[in-house]
């Protein structure tokens, strides 16, 4: 027999909030979601962030963990998933947290534009039509380095080149610099903040168990316009009041991820009375 909603809503929060470290949570949570029906998991999460919306310590730790999970490309079917259930069902709290800007339509079939070539995330093409690395970094080696060398440097950056490391364009460079034990956080919210960027480069900040936790480098992540606004939108459910004024101001951003910083400041619950009794 399944369990109702609200019952399996608080056996998640008393199971998570048991678990030391938020890999531990994501990956657990990745396992309940898996183990059940969209519909039953969309149910149960729709409590738990109606719950999160009131302030509640125990559901605010599943959002978190959630946002984290589905900031992950495998997880885009299941987030698909889940947001046809809660638009479909009108499940407003979750539909919330996992909404999607529209996008413009691509170009139609029987377009006679000619489709742009194809190319590897290593190459571009220059003006005179010869292929040119794009964007890597000059590691000051006297030629340009393969993604395997500068893989291999991420590991273990020497402090000369993290800023190399740092601006490289590669998702699979920077997963492995973010694992660097010498890494600071003063460096992932230089990376997070870096203007233009790759929207694959601050996925995998995003999903990274120990970056994404940390308010600094979540507020760089929403306030990049590059960052792609389905993870900035989920991760407005985790920012405090002046947070979100600091998002609705910056015009900067898709409108999208500014009118659900709007909607959520609205939402806060009120800030307790002051001494004087006002309330803030």
């Amino acid at each position: 027999m399944a369990l109702p909603s609200d019952i399996r809503a608080r056996r998640w929060a008393k199971v998570l909030i048991s678990l030391r470290t938020a890999q531990l949570r994501v990956a657990w949570l990745r396992e309940e979601l898996r183990a059940l029906p969209a519909a039953d998991a969309a149910d149960a999460l729709e409590q738990v962030c109606f719950a999160a919306d009131a302030a509640d310590v125990r559901a605010e730790a599943i959002v978190h963990a959630l946002v984290e999970l589905l900031a992950d490309p495998a997880m885009n079917e299941a987030r698909d998933a889940l947001r046809d259930e809660a638009r479909t069902r009108g499940l407003l709290t979750l539909e919330r947290l996992l909404r999607r800007p529209f996008a413009a339509r691509s170009k139609p079939r029987g377009s006679l534009e000619a489709p742009a070539p194809e190319l590897d995330d290593e190459v571009a093409l220059s003006t005179d039509g010869e292929a040119r690395p794009r964007d890597v970094p000059d590691y000051g080696r006297g030629r340009p380095l393969t993604l395997g060398e500068r893989k291999s440097i991420a590991r273990r950056p020497p402090p000369e080149l993290l800023p190399k490391v740092l601006a490289d364009p590669h998702p699979d460079v920077i997963r492995n610099l973010l694992a660097a034990a010498r890494l600071t956080e003063d460096d992932v919210v230089r990376l997070a903040t870096r203007r233009p960027n790759k929207p694959e480069v601050l996925q995998e900040v995003a999903r990274h168990p120990r970056w994404c936790q940390r308010p600094r480098v979540r507020m760089a992540l929403v306030l990049n316009p590059t960052t792609p606004s389905e993870i900035a939108i989920a991760m407005i459910a985790l920012l405090r009041r002046n947070e979100l004024k600091s998002v609705v101001d910056a015009t900067a951003l898709h409108p999208a991820v500014r009118a659900a910083a709007r909607e959520r400041l609205a939402r806060r619950p009120p800030m307790p009375p002051s001494e004087g009794g006002a309330v803030q």
